[in-house]
């Protein structure tokens, strides 16, 4: 059986390339595509996955209102890693979004 690895492409920041300026100042990032091996992708949302569940498993309902939705954004590094994004970051906003119904 052949052994392949497989890859998925991603757009990660260029850190390396000078960022371009434009009329309001602002620098805009370079981008580039990077292969990433999809186990270490695959490694990486099983242990977010894990993580978010051990933190949400007592979030079911808030009086009479049930947790329906959880949403949560989240950024693929150049490595695999993966992270929630949070307000941190520069020109980056991402937030959990939590959807209750009755």
């Amino acid at each position: 059986m052949e052994n392949t690895i497989k890859e998925i492409s991603v757009i990660v920041e260029d850190k390396k390339a000078k960022s371009e300026g434009n009329l309001s100042g602002r620098k805009k990032p370079k981008i580039r595509t990077k292969k990433i091996n999809t186990e270490t992708l695959k490694e990486s949302m099983s242990d977010l996955s894990e993580q978010i569940s051990e933190i949400l498993q007592n979030i079911k309902s808030v009086g009479d209102f049930k947790l329906q939705q959880v949403q949560l954004a989240v950024e693929i590094s150049a490595e695999g890693g993966v992270s929630l994004i949070g307000t941190a970051k520069a020109g980056v906003k991402g937030a959990v979004t939590l959807t209750f119904g009755v």
